[in-house]
């Protein structure tokens, strides 16, 4: 599915799953249906006859899976105030205001128990496995995080604020306009993730924009200029979507978006954002280079190890969906799809009238 809402429901971290999605869920606006099932019962397929049915009165917002990026795991429909999500691990969601604010979708209803039965073993061995290797992932996650922890601690250390500060402040006249209207939103959305298919950038959202990309090997620029922006920009009025760096320590963007503005920062290497970034934003200028030559070496190994974790977390998260795969067959064989339709078909339906 194209367009300009494409994003990830969220990433995996060395704690679990992360996902800004609940701050709508939680927010009263919306009525979410929380679907349940196992692998294989076809939540995904049904979200995504739900957005192409929606997608004639409205522009869905579609969330795609970070262990799975073929397949879906919410759909928001801002205008008919509805959210549509995979409730099962790891992103677990349970309902706090059952029937008021959250409805129950059992596709466990449309399987064959008996069937299920019959592969028992082998649905407990794979899914044992499964979360196996992606506890191994969490592990990596934790050593890829503090060895890019360590490398913007070492540009810290070697920031000149003083002249980042006033460079963003120059950068913040320039671009951003001062409205007259109150502080806007700053929205999480996740562009980019770590996935078995290896760093996956839902490049829908920089269509049409002007892309300033920033080269920085030491991270602390970035991370501090890209904070800063966000911030002006809300200040300034204009909304602005932010997306965190799955491999960085918690709350560094990746990536940024003033969509009102159509303009974007982004600390990404991602070959679709290099061919079409605008301009680029040399990092090394802000920091004491003297400084940093004493850094250089105990960086490199840094990064060295991290892109080898890297390459080893995505190994885990390819033999995790191998698993999963593996899993999938045996619901499918169990599932009565002519119910799931049926099920999708009066989801539809209420969602139709509910517009």
């Amino acid at each position: 599915m194209t367009g300009n809402n494409v994003f990830f429901l969220g990433h995996s971290t060395p704690d679990g799953f992360s996902t800004h999605l609940s701050d709508d869920i939680n927010s009263g606006t919306f009525t979410t249906y929380i679907l349940k099932g196992g692998p294989g019962t076809g939540k995904s397929s049904l979200m995504k006859k739900v957005a192409a049915a929606m997608s004639e009165t409205e522009d869905p917002e579609i969330y795609y899976c970070s262990s799975d990026p073929d397949s879906l795991d919410a759909v928001v429909l801002r205008k008919s105030k509805a959210i549509i999500v995979d409730g099962t691990a790891p992103h677990v969601f349970e309902p706090k205001y059952p029937g008021v604010r959250e409805v129950l979708i059992d596709l466990g209803g449309c399987w064959n128990i008996d069937r299920l039965k019959n592969n028992r073993e082998n649905i407990i061995d794979a899914t044992d496995r499964n979360q196996k290797y992606h506890a191994a992932v969490k592990r990596y996650l934790k050593a890829i995080i503090t060895l890019n922890d360590d490398i913007m601690t070492l540009g810290a250390s070697c920031l000149n604020k003083p002249k980042l500060d006033a460079y963003c402040d120059r950068l913040c006249a320039k671009l951003f306009p001062k409205t007259k209207r109150p502080q806007a939103s700053i929205l999480h959305r996740q562009i980019s993730s770590i996935t078995p298919k290896g760093m996956i950038t839902h490049s829908e959202i920089f269509k049409d924009m002007t892309i300033f990309k920033i080269d920085d090997d030491y991270c602390a620029v970035s991370a501090r200029l890209m904070s800063k922006l966000a911030e002006c920009a809300a200040s300034s009025g204009y909304d602005v979507i932010v997306s965190e760096n799955v491999l960085m320590p918690s709350g560094a963007y990746q990536h940024i978006v003033i969509p009102e503005l159509k303009i974007a920062f982004t600390s990404s290497n991602t070959e679709a954002l290099q061919k079409s970034a605008s301009a680029s934003i040399n990092a090394l200028r802000f920091y004491d280079r003297y400084s940093l030559k004493g850094k250089k070496k105990r960086a490199a190994f840094d990064r060295g190890m991290a892109e080898k974790l890297t390459y080893e977390a995505i190994e885990a998260l390819k033999t995790a969906k191998d698993i999963h795969d593996e899993l999938e067959s045996y619901y499918i064989d169990a599932m009565n799809f002519d119910m799931v339709n049926s099920v999708t078909d009066e989801l539809i339906l209420r969602l139709k009238k509910s517009v």
